[in-house]
């Protein structure tokens, strides 16, 4: 635990950000600490409590594998969306960890 990783988060904007995250914490929070945070908003509106789907992300496709299982809130939510990929998930729902250090998201306008 402690131990600094990095992401690149491509915004809202089509910017790209090298953001470091901390083992354990979510990918949502990771992305709102960052220096990026005001720039993607609206983005978590609901708490991190998997209600909606302004964290839409899409994942690296090699990292897929590393992430946990898609729950059921978070499957039926997706199913909403008309921009699902098979490749997105909501960053509330993705804990960091290290086998996750150099993964590539793109944020999703969603909502």
């Amino acid at each position: 635990m402690g131990d600094k990783m990095k992401i690149l988060v491509t915004d809202k904007n089509n910017e790209e950000h090298t953001i470091e995250y901390t083992v354990g914490d979510s990918l949502a929070e990771t992305i709102m600490d960052s220096a990026i945070g005001v720039d993607v908003q609206p983005f978590a509106i609901c708490g991190f409590s998997c209600l909606c789907r302004t964290c839409h992300g899409l994942i690296e496709e090699e990292y897929f594998d590393s992430l946990p299982p898609i729950e059921d809130d978070e499957d039926y939510l997706l199913n909403t969306s008309l921009y699902r990929e098979s490749n997105s998930r909501l960053c509330c729902q993705i804990k960091m960890t290290a086998e996750l250090d150099g993964m590539e998201i793109k944020l999703r306008e969603d909502f």
